[in-house]
This record gives structure tokens, C-alpha cells and sequence, in this order.
């Protein structure tokens, strides 16, 4: 059976362990038996995307921890938006998706006017910038990215595990705005709110259960299988469009990718489905 590995793209905070452990039993969830799971932290943690410069340190983080993990999985999602989709891509050997990367190219086929609900007005146009660079289709063209006000913060996530009331509340509001300017499909802008929606049984904007309130990582991992799928039968990335790093270049990516996966960063002991010991991040 293959290997999925779910990169989430913090170090694992052990205060967020409720979270972690959450998340790795919906990654399991979503498998539903068709492969198996483990979930992952990024070793080097950057401060998030907010800024162009911990953006960037956040990428090489994200890029040096999936050439870490690529020796023991079969495919890696990038469980968050903000994603550096196509650089880990180029440079893995195999399948690589994403939530941005997943979403785009699943709503291009479900909607004609989605619009993405993310938890920070900071976030919104970064999320907006991803979706034109990587060819979204399927948006609405004003404004593709919304957030909910008041942004939500890490309490208010763990809080909603057992009751995401005050946090569907906020989400719906938006997603009711974007609905009255056209939107037939809302998209959930974060990795963490989409696993505790869906299994809340949140799926359709409340006022309107014909506009779905699509699951960012079911998206995902659906992705993840078809690419996997499709690899399995030899179809793979290009060579021309994905540019992979060969000889010295590749030892020297594998080089640094190896001095930020720093072995000191604290470990979340978290449920896997592989045999042996329980993943932790990497």
C-alpha cells in the first residue's frame, strides 16, 4: 500500500498537541483505507507567510523537510495554502500536491464562481496572488478571497475541535456575503478548519444548502491519489516544465535541505497508520 505524508508546515508546537493529533486522524479519515498516512512538521519554524521574508523562510523549510521525507512516502501533500507548490515539485521525485495546488485545479471542474474563506485579511491577498500564478479558474473574478473577521487565533481552533459554533459562525457570515455577490461554491482557505467543518457536518453555507462549502484537504489528498495513480502509470511532471536539480546541484539542495531539518526541534507523538512506531514530525 503506498505512503501519503502530510507536511504541515510548522514546527509542532507541543502546546497545539490536541490539534496535531486531530489533524493526523483526519488525514487517516481521508485515506479511508487506500493508503497509508503520516503526518509531518516542517523542522525550522519560520514566523508563517504573513511577510515576504518569512515567506520565504518558511518555502525552503517546507522544500528542505519534503526532500527529507521523500525516502519514506510514496506522495506528500503540503497541508497548507501559501504553498511553494511548484519549487518542491520540480525538485521531488515523487507526486506532489498541495491545498492551493488541489483546490485550483478541483473547483476549475466543480464551480464556475468560488470564492476561497480564509481566517486573516493579511492573508487574503497572498491567497489572491497564488490563485493568478497558478492559473485558477472557476473563481469569482472580484475578489476570489475573503476573509472572516474577527481572525481567528490558535485558542479559538483548539476550542473548536469539540465545538466550532463561534468559528462556523464567522466563516458563514463571509461565506453568506460571498454567496449574495454570485459565488456558487466556498472553499475553506485553511488546513486546519476544513478537517473540524467537515466532521461538524458543516458542508453548505447555512442559508444556502445548494452552495457547498468545499474541504480544502479532502481536496487534497483526492489529488494526491490520482497523481499517484497517474505516476503509477508513468505519466509524470515534465522535465521541461518542472525542471529538476541533477548532479552538484541536487547534492548541494540536498545539503542545505539537510542542515535546516534540525534534529534538535522538538517532537509530537502522533497516530500513523503505517506499521511500527507512531509518526512524529520530522
Amino acid at each position: 500500500m503506498k505512503t501519503i505524508t502530510w507536511l504541515e508546515a510548522t514546527h509542532g508546537d507541543p502546546e497545539l498537541n490536541e490539534l496535531w493529533e486531530f489533524l493526523a486522524q483526519q488525514v487517516e479519515v481521508l485515506a479511508a483505507g487506500r493508503a497509508k498516512t503520516q503526518l509531518r512538521h516542517v523542522s525550522v519554524a519560520a514566523g508563517g507567510i504573513r511577510t515576504p521574508a518569512n515567506r520565504l523562510m518558511s518555502d525552503a523549510a517546507i522544500l528542505g523537510s519534503s526532500l527529507k521525507t521523500q525516502m519514506e512516502s510514496d506522495a506528500v501533500v503540503i497541508g497548507c495554502w501559501g504553498a511553494p507548490t511548484e519549487a518542491v515539485r520540480s525538485a521531488l521525485s515523487i507526486p506532489v500536491t498541495s491545498l492551493p495546488d488541489a483546490s485550483i485545479r478541483a473547483v476549475g471542474s466543480l464551480a464556475r464562481r468560488a470564492v476561497v474563506v480564509t481566517v486573516a485579511p493579511s492573508l487574503a491577498p497572498i491567497f489572491t496572488d497564488d490563485l493568478v500564478r497558478l492559473g485558477a479558474s472557476g473563481f469569482l473574478p472580484d475578489r476570489p478571497v475573503r476573509p472572516y473577521d474577527p481572525e481567528s487565533t490558535h485558542e479559538d481552533v483548539l476550542r473548536a475541535i469539540t465545538d466550532p459554533t463561534d468559528l462556523i459562525h464567522r466563516f458563514d457570515k463571509a461565506a453568506e456575503e460571498a454567496v449574495r455577490d454570485g459565488a456558487d461554491a466556498i472553499v475553506v482557505g485553511c488546513g486546519y478548519l476544513a478537517p473540524i467543518f467537515s466532521a461538524h457536518g458543516y458542508e453548505s453555507v447555512l442559508k444556502h444548502p445548494d452552495v457547498p462549502v468545499l474541504d480544502c484537504n479532502r481536496l487534497a489528498f483526492e489529488h494526491a491519489l490520482q497523481l499517484l495513480a497517474l505516476d503509477t502509470a508513468g505519466i509524470r511532471p515534465t522535465q521541461r516544465g518542472y525542471v529538476r536539480p541533477i548532479g552538484a546541484r541536487e547534492d548541494l539542495l540536498t545539503e542545505a535541505a539537510g542542515r535546516l531539518a534540525n534534529p534538535g526541534t522538538p517532537k509530537t507523538k502522533l497516530r500513523s497508520s503505517r506499521p511500527g512506531p507512531a509518526a512524529v514530525p520530522g
